[in-house]
């Protein structure tokens, strides 16, 4: 997500057109931010477990959905837990 994207996310830029409130949005936008201005890709190496290899993230899947779970913190699909 683009730093201007991002921005207008944080700044609730359509949000009236949800149809449910995204009560921690903001803070995992916050914390994405975060994120990314820490991030420096002069010191990042590739294989060092941080994000998941094509299996894994294929095993965290809802093919249903095609969205990626929070693993392990969710041991299924937020949307089909939900009914959706």
């Amino acid at each position: 997500m683009s730093g201007s994207a991002r921005d207008l996310a944080l700044s609730r830029h359509r949000w009236e057109e949800l149809t449910y409130e995204p009560p921690r949005a903001e803070g995992y936008l916050r914390t994405y931010r975060a994120m990314v201005e820490e991030f420096n890709p002069g010191t990042a190496r590739a294989g060092t477990g941080t994000l998941p290899s094509p299996q894994e993230a294929a095993m965290a899947s809802c093919v249903r959905h095609r969205v990626l779970n929070a693993l392990p913190l969710w041991e299924t699909c937020v949307f089909c837990t939900a009914g959706v």
